[in-house]
Order: C-alpha cells, then sequence, then structure tokens
C-alpha cells in the first residue's frame, strides 16, 4: 500500500507526516494494553464513555486535528523522496498505536469516515514506544476547569445557564460596590480568590429557587448577590475584624448553601432585599 507522506528528520529520530480514513486505518492498527498485557503492554484501557463523545463530536462536523502516534512494525521503511510515496504493510496489527487510542476508535465509530493525521515511526524498539507514550501523555497538562468555564462565554447562548452565570461571576468580580471585585479568580484556582468552580458550585443550584428565580432581569440578580456580599462582609467584619472569610471558596460555598433561607428570613422580616436587612437577618 502507497501513501502520500512527508518525511522529517530531526537529529536521529525519523518519522513521517500522513493521513488516513479511519475506517482504513483502524484494522491496520493494534493497542497494547497495560492492564490486559502485563509483559509488553503499556497503554490506558479504553474509555467506552470517552470514545462515544468523540465519536458524537465527530458527528456534529467537529474536527480533531492532533495527528495519531504510530509505530510500524515493518523492519525496513521504502519511501520515495521524488513521489513523496510511502510504502506500507496492509496486514493486520501492523501500527501499533503509541498515542491516539481514543481518537482512533472514536473516529472509526462516527458516522462519515473521518481522515485522521497520523504521524508513524519505524524501527522503534518497546522501551522506546514506552518513552514516547511516557512523554507525550506525561507532558501534557489539561485545561484548568475554571479556566474552561471561563472560555464558555465565547460559545454560550445568551440567556443559557453558562451566559447567566458567567454574567453574575463578572458582575461580581468587576462591580466596585462588590466585597469580592478583584476576588474572583478567572483562569485557575487561586488561595483567597473564588474561582469559577466555587461560583458555579455556590450560585448554580439558586438560579431555580426564590428569590433569584422571581428576577428575569440579569441586573436585579446582580444586585440581589452583591446586596447579599455587602451585608455579609459588615457581619464578618462585626466578628472578627476582617473580611477574608468573604473569599475564602469553602465559606463562599457554604454561607451561599443557606442562602435562599437567609433570603426568606430577611423578606419576612424587612419585606425587601436591601443591604441593610440582609445585614440585619445575618446579625
Amino acid at each position: 500500500m502507497k501513501i502520500k507522506a512527508i518525511k522529517v528528520s530531526y537529529n536521529d529520530s525519523e518519522y513521517f507526516l500522513a493521513s488516513f480514513r479511519a475506517k482504513e486505518l483502524f484494522p491496520l492498527t493494534a493497542v497494547t494494553r497495560a492492564e490486559e498485557s502485563p509483559e509488553d503492554g503499556y497503554q490506558r484501557i479504553l474509555g467506552n464513555g470517552r470514545v462515544k463523545k468523540i465519536a458524537q463530536y465527530l458527528n456534529e462536523g467537529k474536527v480533531i486535528p492532533g495527528s495519531l502516534i504510530l509505530s510500524s512494525t515493518q523492519e525496513q521503511v521504502t519511501y520515495d523522496e521524488t513521489t513523496n510515496e510511502l510504502t506500507l504493510d496492509t496486514s493486520p496489527a501492523s501500527l501499533l498505536v503509541i498515542d491516539g487510542q481514543h481518537r482512533l476508535y472514536g473516529a472509526y465509530q462516527a458516522e462519515s469516515d473521518i481522515y485522521l493525521p497520523v504521524c508513524i515511526f519505524f524501527g522503534l524498539d518497546k522501551p522506546t514506544e514506552v518513552q514516547y507514550f511516557l512523554d507525550v501523555n506525561g507532558f501534557q497538562m489539561g485545561v484548568p476547569k475554571t479556566l474552561r468555564l471561563e472560555l464558555e462565554k465565547f460559545s454560550a447562548e445568551e440567556d443559557s445557564e453558562e451566559f447567566v452565570l458567567k454574567k453574575l461571576f463578572d458582575a461580581v468580580d468587576s462591580d466596585v460596590k462588590s466585597p469580592l471585585s478583584g476576588k474572583m479568580a478567572r483562569t485557575k484556582s487561586t488561595s483567597g480568590k473564588i474561582s469559577h468552580v466555587a461560583f458555579q458550585s455556590a450560585i448554580k443550584p439558586l438560579l431555580t429557587k426564590t428569590p433569584l428565580n422571581t428576577y428575569n432581569k440579569l441586573e436585579e440578580r446582580q444586585k440581589l448577590i452583591i446586596n447579599f456580599l455587602i451585608g455579609l462582609e459588615s457581619v464578618l467584619v462585626d466578628i472578627f475584624g476582617d473580611n477574608k472569610k468573604i473569599s475564602n471558596a469553602a465559606f463562599f460555598q457554604a454561607i451561599f448553601a443557606a442562602f435562599t433561607d437567609i433570603s426568606h428570613v430577611t423578606y419576612l422580616n424587612h419585606t425587601n432585599y436591601k443591604i441593610s436587612s440582609f445585614e440585619d437577618t445575618l446579625q
């Protein structure tokens, strides 16, 4: 079998870049998993849920451009530098998957025959394959959850739950009257600041409860939360002499777990949600 490929040489390493249709590539590949083959396997167990998500992602017309890393069992490389054609063995399991098994399985299960970019090595021994696997996966850094939530601003539909939570987060961070102004962590968890993760954990369950669900306008919800925070800050300063607890993630989530009850008592006693009314209840 001949395919078009680009030869890449760097120091003593050599590999080939090409593309394959997933349904054509899949029968040629093999995955040696540590759980199934303790003596020579090094891959992780296949996550079927992850595979289904990738297949669905591809069915939606999206692409995953990252290359699969493969190791050919061929002893000799046959490459024509004039035509840029690489000759490959087409026998089953002739290409071992070093990295990208979930993308391969997901693309194979997708409705369309997806083209996958591949990087093919030849002549690798087992220790080198394992080292490549460890290097590729060891140096990868997952996107922090709080950064993922911050980036949802680019895709969240207006008036969706994600959109509302992002706007409330922004308001608490940017309103100069807010006790948490400048104390919100947008891209990573930071001690002494409230991250998107902590904020959503605290506020998301409240969006469908009284009093937040009684307001249609985002500005009214923002004002309600900030009034509550100002009243809370005043009480904390009276008790502890400072407001440090208000930007403690665990305390923030705990106090908002009581927000519905606190608001209920406040309205019963004062028929409003003013700062002074919240302060009186919290005292």
